[in-house]
């Protein structure tokens, strides 16, 4: 009986463990996921108090959160990791990734330049709805019919925001509003690719390439485009490191970090936040320009809806594809 005892102690010492240690990681995510949706809310802001060309910021953004990332990389002893995690097989999906990266960049900074911060940030951030079009083109995933639900409403919301910029503010919102759709299409694959080649590597040794293989595509496309990347003005070298460390390095950087603990459809939900942060940032800094307007509000929710019912969806149909891999591996 006394040896009974003593079992049933250590299970129940151990559940307990086990519970506190679940605690504390889901405390990590929040704050970590917190942390990363404050700083990214600041990338757009940024962007438009720069005075360069949208490649430049491009560039320099990637390179400077490049060389941050290495630095942490070098102080954490990551760097002894990076042979045993980078061969030439994935190497190349790592710069694939980076090229993303740019052109998701590119595409957004010139959105900004032409749409308001409201309708571009949320726009971008329709990326749930390409990633769930993505699993069910490429991975061969079926969605729910909640999930097509969504995807129709946050559809709906998006032609009735686009709709509401060009009426109110043109063809050139209208151009801008496309951008963001692009540029969230190009973040959908982002995120996948963090969630398929960050697994298994120091996140220092991902982000460094991933964001200098970035930088290397946005000269290419500096020279193609004749656009000098070369900056000396020392207020735009302040906004560049500024990106680099708040948005880059404290908000991609966490994200990806993220993706190697918790589903993709978990990250995505959390930049949800950024258009209500950027929104009110922009208001702050740019005054009523930037507050939209009701028909562009309500554009706004219908896309957020159409987007929380996508990302809940997702959650049920990966929960149950887990449990039946479950039941199918214990047998009967």
């Amino acid at each position: 009986m006394c040896g009974l005892q003593k079992r049933v102690y250590s299970a129940v010492v151990r559940d307990m463990s086990e519970t506190r240690l679940e605690n504390r990681v889901t405390l990590r995510v929040v704050l970590l996921l917190l942390l990363s949706v404050t700083m990214v809310s600041s990338a757009s802001i940024l962007v438009k108090l720069s005075q360069s060309h949208a490649l430049v910021i491009v560039f320099w953004r990637t390179l400077l959160g490049s060389g941050i990332m290495v630095s942490a990389g070098l102080v954490r002893h990551h760097h002894k990791q990076a042979r045993n995690t980078v061969n030439h097989g994935n190497l190349r999906w790592l710069l694939l990734v980076g090229l993303i990266l740019a052109l998701h960049f590119y595409t957004w900074f010139t959105s900004l330049s032409l749409t308001t911060v409201a309708a571009s940030v949320v726009l971008v951030n329709t990326s749930p709805i390409f990633t769930a079009f993505l699993s069910t083109l490429v991975l061969r995933e079926p969605l729910r019919w909640q999930a097509w639900l969504g995807v129709i409403i946050a559809v709906s919301g998006a032609l009735i925001m686009t709709g509401n910029d060009l009426i109110t503010y043109g063809t050139g919102a209208l151009i801008g509003d496309v951008l963001a759709i692009i540029s969230g299409i190009l973040l959908a694959l982002y995120f996948i690719g963090g969630r398929r080649f960050a697994a298994g590597r120091p996140i220092t040794v991902y982000t460094a390439i991933v964001y200098f293989s970035a930088a290397v595509s946005t000269v290419v496309l500096c020279v193609i485009t004749g656009v000098n990347p070369i900056v000396v003005d020392p207020h735009e070298m302040l906004i560049f490191l500024a990106l680099a460390v708040f948005p880059t390095a404290l908000g991609h950087s966490v994200n990806n970090y993220l993706l190697t603990l918790v589903p993709a459809y978990v990250v995505s939900s959390a930049v949800l936040g950024e258009p209500i942060g950027a929104t009110i940032l922009a208001v702050i800094v740019y005054g009523a320009t930037q507050i939209p307007t009701v028909m562009g509000l309500f554009g706004f929710g219908v896309i957020l809806l159409g987007i929380i019912i996508v990302l809940v969806a997702t959650n049920r149909q990966d929960r149950s594809s887990t449990a039946s891999t479950l039941d199918y591996t214990n047998g009967p």
